[in-house]
């Protein structure tokens, strides 16, 4: 056997033995005999070529092949190879799952009852797939509608109690005012808006009105300025004339003022002088202000004047003219006998 002949069958054989343990790897055994089926997803979660497919538990074989189609929106093909003496039915669901928290997949084949016969999918096949999240994959599909249910439930309760219309708290009677006020402000809206529709008549025929005003005023327009401007002229004149006579009252009130200020000082420095002479002694009442026997003598002139007037008030007949003595004594005599 030539050289030749040797190297092309070692190769031969270093490519089968690479294919098989390409395979091999893969989780494909091209030595035994395999069923082939295939699955459609929307959504593969993260699924490798090469990941075991697992009966209870148990891998029956591994995928094959992951491929996203094109020509389809949202669709990927899934091909598993599997063991030709494992028997699945054709209802089977072939079931993606997170393996774990960590990252990774698994794919599950599902069934109820096992298959004998024409009820078992062939090579070729395709089967039902689905894809599972972490917690319908922790808790099954059952467990989280009930856990949904029951947290539905406690949602709906914790709500009932912040905001029901048996709670007194802050949040329940914060809504229940702001519903009050949106009530009250729709019916507001309500009334404005009738009362908008009932004079809008009225308010058209005013605003016409005032949109001829307007035009006549703006037809009028020089007229008026001219009007502002003999009304600011004629003010500032008056408001001079007014302002020069006021300044002119103003300034003959001062002067009087002046001069009867220096007549009052005048007449005050007079009295000084006189007080000051009053208090030296000089003149009459200096004289009677300063000599307290002199004021003593005119007390007592003033008492005997005063008792004399008053003998002649009461005793007439003794100081009238040509009257005797004799006379005088009588007329005593009969007031004491009296």
């Amino acid at each position: 056997m030539s050289n030749e002949v040797k190297i092309g069958i070692l190769a031969t054989v270093a490519i089968a033995l690479s294919y098989w343990g390409y395979k091999f790897i893969l989780g494909s055994n091209v030595l035994k005999d395999s069923n082939i089926y295939y699955i459609y997803y929307s959504d593969v979660a993260g699924l490798q070529i090469g990941t075991n497919v697992t009966i209870n538990g148990v891998p029956v074989g591994s995928v094959a092949n992951v491929e996203l189609l094109v020509d389809k929106a949202e669709t990927v093909k899934v091909t598993i190879d599997m063991a030709e003496k494992i028997k699945i039915p054709k209802d089977a669901v072939a079931v993606i799952s997170p393996a774990g928290i960590m990252g990774g997949t698994n794919m599950t084949l599902k069934y109820s009852t096992p298959c004998s016969g024409d009820d078992c999918a062939k090579s070729g096949d395709e089967l039902k797939g689905e894809v599972l999240g972490m917690m319908a994959t922790m808790l099954g599909t059952d467990n989280i509608d009930l856990l949904s249910d029951e947290i539905t439930a406690g949602l709906s309760d914790a709500l009932d109690g912040m905001i029901g219309e048996s709670s007194n708290t802050p949040l329940a009677l914060s809504i229940r005012n702001l519903n009050t006020t949106m009530t009250n402000l729709s019916q507001a809206s309500g009334q404005l808006d009738r009362l908008m529709n009932q004079s809008s008549g009225k308010i058209n025929a005013s605003l016409k009105n005032v949109e001829a005003l307007t035009a006549a005023i703006a037809g009028k327009k020089q007229q008026l300025e001219a009007i502002l401007d003999n009304t600011a002229q004629v003010s500032g004149q008056i408001a001079a004339a007014d302002l020069q006579k006021t300044i002119e009252e103003l300034n003959q009130t001062i002067a009087a003022l002046k001069q009867t200020l220096g007549t009052a000082d005048q007449t005050f420095s007079g009295v000084n002088s006189v007080i000051s002479g009053i208090q030296t002694g000089e003149g009459t009442l200096g004289k009677l202000f300063a000599d307290e026997s002199l004021y003593d003598k005119l007390e007592a002139a003033s008492t005997s004047l005063d008792s004399l007037l008053g003998d002649v008030q009461d005793k007439p007949w003794r100081y009238i003219p040509l009257k005797s003595r004799r006379k005088v004594e009588k007329y005593d005599q009969q007031e004491v006998n009296q």
